[in-house]
């Protein structure tokens, strides 16, 4: 009896090691087969910061009257002339989103949300450096430029 006990033991113990070394072989093999094609993961690039804005002014690129001003978190636009309302002041929120569209799968994109008491306004931000602010509004798809206040 003890005998009949260890064999099936002995017997298990080889089936289960047996299996595990064709699931090893085979899982080897097909990641030496995905090596060879050159299809590999996509190298992981560190995550970049979203953009900071900085305070200041910043004047249309078509209308020198027109600006906005970022000062102490708020998203102020402004004409020229004109006494700034509070409908003119905004919170603002940059994100950033991955688009699954042709060609852009693996490229983020920062979008700023602006928001007050009575609207939500939504831009992509195209360029952000000290010599230009670019902005794209999405619901139109126009392109809103702006040099640094002189």
């Amino acid at each position: 009896m003890k005998k009949g006990v260890i064999i099936t033991i002995i017997g298990v113990i080889i089936i289960g090691v047996a299996y595990y070394s064709f699931e090893m072989f085979d899982f080897t093999k097909g990641e030496k087969e995905e090596t060879q094609k050159g299809e590999t993961e996509p190298e992981q690039k560190p995550e970049t910061k979203l953009t900071e804005f900085k305070n200041g002014r910043w004047i249309s690129t078509t209308d020198s009257l027109s600006g906005i001003e970022i000062k102490d978190g708020k998203w102020i636009m402004f004409y020229k002339g004109m006494k700034t309302d509070s409908s003119d002041i905004y919170n603002f929120k940059i994100q950033r989103k991955y688009i699954n569209e042709s060609g852009t799968k693996h490229k983020p994109f920062e979008f700023l949300t602006i928001t007050n008491h009575s609207d939500t306004l939504e831009y992509s931000i195209l360029e952000y450096s000290n010599e230009l602010l670019s902005l794209s509004y999405i619901p139109r798809g126009n392109t809103l430029n702006y040099k640094p206040e002189k």
